[in-house]
């Protein structure tokens, strides 16, 4: 029966790493299955738990942030980019428990932490660095404020 064929390619590749249900939909359509069966497999998953996009969301989050150090925005893109909902991903987003601000500030400490930036040119490649990880104009402007970057010495606009 190609119903049970199906779940069980389905499961191997779940057992090794997070997936959502539209990449393990893709997956199955890729294998060669039809749509019909490889919807009834993830719906099916879905159903029991087995996949769940809120929770890959939310760990997705968590892991982007505190280990990758990423910024909300670019979090989003790649989440919408696997298939989760925008509802699932604004849902994940406000119960994930991650300090968006300290972990800037982490971040660019890490990473500018006692450098010097001697013109406009050198913090404003600094500040576009951090808006390409994900980070909002807002956020970067207050964080360098915080922790007192700024250009020291030639052009001061």
């Amino acid at each position: 029966m190609e119903f049970e064929r199906t779940k069980k390619i389905a499961a191997k590749l779940i057992s090794f790493k997070m997936y959502t249900a539209s990449e393990v939909y893709k997956k199955l359509i890729q294998k060669g299955i039809s749509d019909e069966i490889a919807e009834k497999t993830v719906a099916e998953f879905c159903k029991a738990g087995i996949l769940n996009d809120v929770e890959y969301a939310k760990a997705y989050i968590h892991d982007g942030i505190l280990v990758n150090m990423k910024g909300a925005f670019r979090i989003k893109q790649e989440l919408i980019q696997k298939g989760v909902a925008k509802s699932v991903i604004e849902e994940a987003m406000k119960e994930a428990d991650v300090d968006m601000t300290s972990a800037l500030n982490e971040y660019v400490e890490l990473r500018f932490g006692g450098k010097v930036f001697s013109d406009r040119k050198e913090i404003e490649k600094a500040k576009a660095h951090l808006i390409r990880r994900g980070f909002g104009i807002y956020e970067i402007n207050k964080c360098f404020e915080n922790l007192g970057i700024k250009v020291v010495r030639g052009e001061e606009d």
